[in-house]
């Protein structure tokens, strides 16, 4: 689980890193942005970091071990 999460936080940071630079072009070039596209992706994203952290909070709390 450990590299499988390590794996989904690595893309969810690219792909955040890539949107909000799309964004900033966005903006310079048409001088507003599409505000309700911003906040439904970064709110996606926000999600699957707290299922992410759920996850890991459940298998602490369970006793499990990490596999290094």
């Amino acid at each position: 689980m450990k590299k499988t999460a390590n794996k989904i936080l690595v893309l969810l940071g690219v792909f955040l890193l890539v949107f909000i630079t799309a964004m900033t072009v966005v903006f310079c070039v048409k001088g507003e942005t599409p505000d309700m596209l911003i906040q439904y992706t970064l709110g996606a994203g926000g999600v699957e970091a707290m299922l992410l952290a759920g996850i890991k909070v459940s298998k602490v709390l369970a006793g499990e071990r990490e596999e290094l």
